[in-house]
């Protein structure tokens, strides 16, 4: 593992392109028009980029055109689906081809750092088109959620060409509070994984003590509140439980992304030999969220499957 010191800003600002301005991605973008850079945008819903174009963003109509007006283009997606066709071209949002996509219209010398959650097979596929194209490309998932992208204190992993990632740091650096380099292409991909892992399980464990603690008569926000501060804290305890406990379900993290991650985690452990029984757990439990129609809510939804098991509004 390399984690690198913080490199300074450069003296002159390239120009960013930025695809993908959801839930986590605005906020990124934002930053990045703070800080000063000529930033170039699409979204599949351009509504969304709206607040970026009112501030001075500029929008192209695909992929393709954001890669031409920019050194450096970032992608917060939603699915491995979505980043397959924008880096290497679809017709029609399925196949993918060699058309419009992000590698085949970039510049040479041009950037490009996929900040989707995604598969290390496919991160190190990009990275090898890249190179053949005389671009770099490094993969460079987040944790943090909602907050961390608002508040850039995102932790970022990422994976490929040292060479690339220095050339990449001033610019995460203003997207994350942490920013480690884990190994070549796909490296990044992989430590996310590991997160995700870490994230769904522990999300089962915290609704699980919650759920206990109502059952016993116990205030489960005063339970919250003193658990949070032992053994048993972390970062969902302290920031997830009181959406919940207040009945705010709006996403931060969509249900529908951690299945997916939980997905792509339990195949990259299949591929190594590995079983994960607690993840399997986990899966059961957020795949039942999902049956319950609250896909496109916060993950902090899952405590609901404790409190209105039968899918009842809260």
């Amino acid at each position: 593992m390399i984690d690198h010191p913080r490199t300074p800003a450069p003296a002159s600002l390239m120009p960013v392109g930025f695809v993908g301005t959801g839930i986590m991605g605005r906020s990124m973008a934002g930053h990045m028009l703070a800080a000063g850079h000529e930033l170039h945008v699409f979204n599949r819903t351009r509504e969304k980029a709206q607040p970026l174009l009112a501030a001075g963003a500029h929008w192209h109509d695909d992929p393709g055109s954001v890669a031409v007006a920019s050194d450096i283009v970032i992608t917060m997606l939603g699915l491995p689906s979505d980043v397959e066709a924008v880096y290497f071209g679809s017709d029609d949002g399925g196949t993918p081809s060699h058309g419009a996509g992000l590698l085949n219209c970039a510049r040479p010398g041009t950037l490009l750092i996929d900040m989707t959650t995604s598969s290390p097979a496919l991160a190190q596929r990009i990275a090898a088109e890249a190179t053949s194209r005389g671009l770099a490309a490094i993969d460079a998932p987040v944790s943090g959620g909602d907050v961390g992208a608002r508040n850039a204190t995102l932790v970022i992993m990422a994976g490929g060409d040292a060479a690339a990632f220095a050339r990449a740091r001033p610019v995460l650096d203003r997207l994350g509070k942490s920013v480690t380099l884990l190994g070549p292409a796909g490296a990044g991909q992989r430590c996310k994984l590991a997160n995700q892992i870490a994230v769904a399980v522990g999300m089962v464990a915290w609704c699980e003590a919650l759920a206990h603690a109502r059952a016993g008569g116990l205030d489960p926000a005063a339970v919250q509140q003193v658990i949070s501060g032992g053994a048993a804290g972390s970062w969902a305890l302290t920031n997830l439980a009181p959406r919940s406990l207040a009945g705010d379900f709006a996403p931060g993290f969509l249900v529908r992304h951690l299945v997916k991650d939980i997905r792509i985690a339990r195949a990259c452990a299949e591929e190594s030999g590995i079983e994960l029984p607690g993840l399997a757990t986990a899966e059961q439990l957020f795949d039942a969220v999902m049956a319950r129609g609250w896909g496109d809510e916060g993950t902090q939804a899952l405590y609901r499957l404790y409190t209105h098991p039968d899918g009842s509004p809260s």
